[in-house]
């Protein structure tokens, strides 16, 4: 069996779900009222919850608690069926990522053109890995892997819509930092800067006017047995 130790779009995923505010479910669901999920780190007790999946299915809950790291507790049984077939997901309802039109990885400048009425949405973009040579043990290698989040909304103009702006961005950057694991795919990640006018809103703005963004850059460790 070869070597598996490259995890840069495993992490990249996980990274998308929880700017998503949302979690695969990892077990089948039908008429009980614990979910099981990638990560419950997301959803608190009295978290406004929707389970949804690409049948397009969707129930509004309310968390009651999360149990252990991967489970969460719903006030109400669930009426429909949802599983990991259809790509299932627990998502929350409220705060920027509920109000998201899309995810995707790539670079920004790559992306269609972004219509105003695709926005906001966000883009991951896989910066680059390093395994610092005087890092892990003879068994081990130290992995750091960087990310850039591109939060990418319609301009607004006035004092409130800088607030805005500003409430936004903490929505995603309160996300990435609240799971630090990043759906177990990393034993750390937190956010390491926060750029409000990054070169790429200049980019953008050559094909579609009106638009703003704001990078956070992500970065995720792991320690790789060989």
């Amino acid at each position: 069996m070869g070597l598996d130790m490259f995890h840069q779009n495993e992490i990249a995923r996980a990274l998308r779900m929880v700017v998503s505010g949302a979690s695969l479910l990892g077990a089948e669901v039908s008429g009980g009222q614990v979910v099981t999920v990638a990560s419950n780190r997301l959803f608190p007790a009295g978290a406004l919850v929707r389970l949804v999946d690409d049948n397009d299915q969707v129930e509004e809950h309310v968390v009651a608690e999360a149990l252990g790291v991967d489970q969460v507790r719903l006030e109400a049984e669930v009426v429909g069926t949802f599983g990991p077939a259809a790509k299932a997901r627990l998502q929350l309802r409220e705060g920027a990522a509920a109000r998201l039109k899309w995810v995707a990885q790539g670079r920004p400048e790559m992306m269609p053109e972004p219509r105003r009425a695709q926005l906001p949405a966000v883009v991951v973009e896989p910066v680059g890995m390093k395994q610092p040579a005087n890092a892990g043990t003879n068994r081990t290698y130290q992995q750091e892997y960087e990310f850039d989040v591109f939060y990418i909304r319609k301009v607004a103009e006035g004092e409130e819509a800088g607030v805005e702006l500003g409430e936004e961005v903490a929505d995603l950057f309160n996300l990435v930092m609240s799971d630090p694991y990043l759906e177990e795919t990393c034993w750390h990640a937190q956010v390491t800067e926060v750029q409000m006018r990054p070169r790429e809103e200049e980019e953008l703005r050559r094909k579609q006017a009106g638009v703003q963004v704001v990078r956070m850059g992500v970065l995720a460790q792991r320690a790789e047995v060989w």
